[in-house]
């Protein structure tokens, strides 16, 4: 009798200790999916977050470049401004270039080795001394061209400009200045006074 009582008690045991492992089994499944579905949400949110950092970084970095590209305009163009003896638009009466330039920040900005300027005015002068000055150079102004007829116009024409604008200052550190220079002439006048003309900025791109 006792040994048939104990299985008994022992069977009806293990009867509910499966039943309540079953119970906890789901339990743990639901509260697993419930996790799972949590992950995959907070996974696609951090996508989401991800590529709005990524386009904040794209504008931080674009504005950054204006902001900069800005700044750089803003010192160029007080650069020309302290080089130059009149307005930058007044220099349009004063000379002519006939080689490809285009205008940028108050610079004349050159890309071709083939250069050419002229002096307007002066069909009575004597002769035309043109000279230019590199900028950011320890060097003095470099006489380039004399032009002592006027037949077609006080020119000045370079097919290799670039070996003088190249020749630029190079620090101690090995970093060289963009090649920044002026040209301006002197203008011998037949009762032999000289007239220094405006000054014009150039830049080699």
């Amino acid at each position: 009798m006792n040994n048939k009582f104990f299985i008994g008690i022992s069977i009806l045991i293990l009867l509910l200790t499966s039943g309540c492992t079953n119970k906890e089994l789901d339990a743990l499944n639901k509260e697993k999916e419930i996790l799972t579905n949590e992950i995959s949400q907070l996974k696609e949110l951090i996508s989401e977050k991800d590529k709005k950092i990524d386009q904040l970084e794209k504008v931080n970095s674009n504005k950054t470049t204006e902001s900069w590209e800005l700044k750089n305009s803003l010192n160029l163009i007080r650069f020309s401004s302290s080089v130059r003896d009149h307005s930058f638009d007044q220099l349009e009466e004063v000379y002519k270039i006939h080689s490809k330039y285009v205008t940028k920040d108050d610079w004349i900005v050159i890309s071709d080795d083939l250069f050419q300027i002229e002096l307007l005015e002066y069909e009575n002068a004597k002769k035309v001394d043109f000279y230019v000055t590199k900028l950011e150079s320890d060097e003095g102004p470099i006489k380039v061209f004399i032009d002592t007829d006027s037949t077609d116009g006080w020119k000045y024409t370079d097919h290799n400009v670039s070996e003088i604008v190249h020749k630029h200052k190079q620090s101690t550190e090995g970093t060289s200045y963009k090649p920044y220079f002026v040209i301006y002439t002197e203008v011998t006048l037949k009762d032999g006074n000289v007239i220094r003309t405006s000054k014009l900025p150039i830049v080699n791109k």
